[in-house]
């Protein structure tokens, strides 16, 4: 949509930096500098051929919280994040307090908007308000990475169904719910598994549902996020409750397209109002899809990013930091890189040794004479 030509430079974990010289720029994303070397080899060739390298980040992925479900995915990696961080000609990050955070460590950041790509979602229909005694479905969709979003508004969901029994059902997709939420009477739960987004948008506009949620746990990491799952939740014509956080701050009116919960109190009420005003369902969903309509299609929007990496071509061979604090920063980042990958190798080495030593015939002995002796001289 943007009028660029896109030139894979991989594919899985099989990289190919023969392609940079026929480029214009090489863009990275997310944990790509995870891959250390095929990292450094990318960014040197990019160097040697003058291409600038734009880092693309739509998550805080240096500041996931201690209890996020990939943290130990990302905890080792962070460094080499950092690293690409700094490195990078230009970062496009994709909400306001995103760009912020990254701006601290590379000036040269630029913010670009996550759209709905609208070749790929059908505008869903207005929904009709449904007579009574229909149930109203409410519905979450989310990454496996948010039980602990839902886990927060827990409690309101249980609340809210004591409530109205009779009318309300639960539905949700991607993330498992809590078990109590979903042993519920009339609780759904499909998990998708489509890594496709072509095949997951396509499945997900053809889903119905009364009213959404989108809980955030306030954390910088959510602080960070970017407004995607109003764009997808509104397509539907459905409306909103959300966490009155930056994610959703900026593209909600409260009242008017949706509806900021800011505690759980608010969550409670904000529900109510909907489940019990089928006309202002209706109504907020109809003003949450024209929102959609009239700022968030990517087909009206595709050119900003152009427009940013044009940018990064034009400051090619000038724009280089060369602040001495970012110079000895990138150098001690350099520094405890190589320290992590040689703890790595050793760590890896002494776990090949341990397994070793586990699956010998002496070891087994051994715990054989462990177990003996704990009969004859028990612990204490």
């Amino acid at each position: 949509m943007a009028g660029l030509r896109v030139v894979k430079g991989n594919h899985g974990p099989q990289v190919y930096p023969e392609a940079i010289p026929e480029v214009d720029l090489v863009v990275i994303q997310r944990d790509f500098p995870r891959f250390w070397r095929d990292y450094k080899k990318v960014v040197k060739l990019a160097r040697e051929y003058g291409k600038p390298v734009i880092y693309d980040l739509d998550d805080l992925l240096v500041e996931i919280p201690e209890k996020h479900s990939h943290k130990a995915d990302y905890s080792g990696e962070m460094l080499t994040m950092l690293y690409a961080i700094l490195d990078a000609d230009m970062i496009t990050a994709s909400s306001p307090f995103l760009q912020a955070y990254l701006a601290e460590l590379n000036p040269n950041t630029k913010l670009v908007h996550n759209y709905l790509n609208d070749r790929l979602w059908g505008l869903g229909r207005k929904k009709e308000p449904q007579g009574d005694g229909s149930r109203i479905t409410i519905g979450y969709m989310g990454g496996q990475t948010h039980q602990q979003d839902l886990e927060y508004i827990k409690d309101v969901l249980l609340n809210v169904f004591k409530k109205y029994p009779e009318i309300v059902r639960y539905k949700f997709w991607g993330t498992h719910p809590p078990r109590e939420l979903l042993d519920l009477p009339f609780s759904d739960f499909d998990p998708i598994n489509q890594e496709d987004y072509a095949q997951f948008a396509n499945y997900f506009s053809l889903q119905e549902c009364d009213v959404f949620i989108a809980p955030l746990v306030d954390n910088e990491f959510n602080r960070a996020k970017s407004s995607i799952k109003f764009l997808e939740y509104s397509i539907h014509g459905s409306p909103g409750v959300y966490s009155d956080l930056p994610p959703y701050e900026t593209i909600i009116e409260h009242g008017i397209n949706g509806f900021l919960a800011d505690n759980l109190n608010d969550w409670e009420s904000h529900l109510v109002t909907l489940i019990e005003n089928p006309a202002l369902r209706e109504q907020i969903g109809a003003a949450a899809q024209q929102t959609v309509k009239d700022g968030w299609l990517l087909s009206s929007n595709a050119h900003q990013l152009k427009e940013a990496y044009l940018l990064a071509l034009d400051e090619r061979g000038e724009y280089y930091l060369v602040e001495d604090n970012f110079r000895n920063l990138k150098s001690i980042l350099s520094r405890a890189e190589k320290y992590q990958s040689n703890l790595e190798d050793s760590l890896y080495a002494a776990e090949n040794q341990l397994t070793e030593i586990h699956n010998s015939r002496s070891w087994n002995m051994l715990k054989k004479i462990q177990r003996i002796r704990l009969k004859i001289f028990p612990k204490r």
